[in-house]
């Protein structure tokens, strides 16, 4: 992994990027006035948002057609190619409920459970990662329901600085195993095996996949990854100046290059049920 992004390329993104990183999360959000119609000056932001922080908030004035509203947004930002995962619909987005929706039941996100850190798609062959993610808040809980989120490249930056053999060992082909999933004897996922940090070839800019689940999960059974593994989840359970906070309120968003992210269980109530809805892409968004 250090060979692949060698020191001096290193220095210069990592200068760059710790120049234009902000740490106000209020600093993100971007108004759009047009869903179906966005300015310029709109996908400039977006696009700098993501450049500086891998992420951008959007605020979306009510109207008729949520669902046609946050696909449109997500189509002008170069989101089209969706991940076609179990619940996924025509349209590429997915309702995330508290639900018992046959196709849903059992699956965490579709639960008022806590999620725990993770990046989107983790279990995705390397040839199908998901490259950016969306979420658009219809209404949320009336109690709980907060994300938290890291920049994984923020994070590449603060291991590599303090201790680089976290990357390295981290950065193993073989490090991170989610084994094949079955229904009814039949393969319908093939096992997943990669690395957790890794180096994006269309953007040359480091990349993460991981999660924190501690069932039908194979790490590499080495001392290095053990110890690195264990510095990880200590620095994400940690509060630093570069975790992150937010409840999305009804009518906000937002728009990422699938940051490090979690969840916290919520409950609803009569008047108040969490519902939100959820795009997944194999590209970036842009940031030309």
């Amino acid at each position: 992994m250090l060979e692949t992004f060698q020191q001096q390329q290193y220095e210069t993104w990592r200068d760059e990027k710790l120049a234009n990183y902000r740490s106000k999360p209020e600093s993100l959000f971007i108004e759009i006035n047009n869903p179906l119609q966005l300015s310029s000056a709109e996908k400039k932001a977006i696009a700098d948002n993501c450049r500086s922080n891998n992420l951008s908030f959007i605020k979306v004035k009510p109207n008729d057609d949520t669902r046609g509203s946050i696909h449109s947004i997500n189509a002008q930002l170069g989101l089209v190619d969706f991940d076609q995962h179990l619940c996924v619909e025509d349209d590429g987005l997915v309702v995330i409920e508290d639900t018992n929706t046959p196709k849903k039941v059992g699956y965490v996100p579709y639960s008022n459970k806590a999620l725990n850190w993770h990046t989107d798609g983790y279990y995705n062959p390397m040839n199908a990662l998901v490259g950016a993610f969306s979420l658009y808040c219809i209404e949320s809980a009336s109690k709980g329901g907060n994300n938290h989120w890291i920049d994984p490249e923020m994070l590449y930056i603060h291991f590599r600085e303090r201790n680089p053999d976290i990357i390295c060992a981290l950065s193993q082909p073989a490090a991170l195993t989610i084994p094949e999933r079955r229904e009814d004897d039949k393969i319908v996922r093939e096992a997943s095996i990669g690395p957790v940090f890794f180096i994006d070839k269309a953007s040359q800019k480091p990349k993460m996949r991981f999660t924190q689940r501690k069932r039908n999960i194979h790490w590499l059974d080495s001392g290095e990854i053990s110890d690195a593994l264990c510095a990880l989840n200590d620095f994400l359970d940690s509060d630093t100046e570069i975790h992150h906070m937010y409840k999305l309120a009804a009518g906000e968003g937002l728009v990422c290059n699938n940051v490090l992210h979690n969840r916290s269980a919520f409950i609803d109530s009569n008047q108040q049920k969490r519902k939100l809805l959820r795009g997944r892409y194999k590209n970036s968004v842009s940031c030309n």
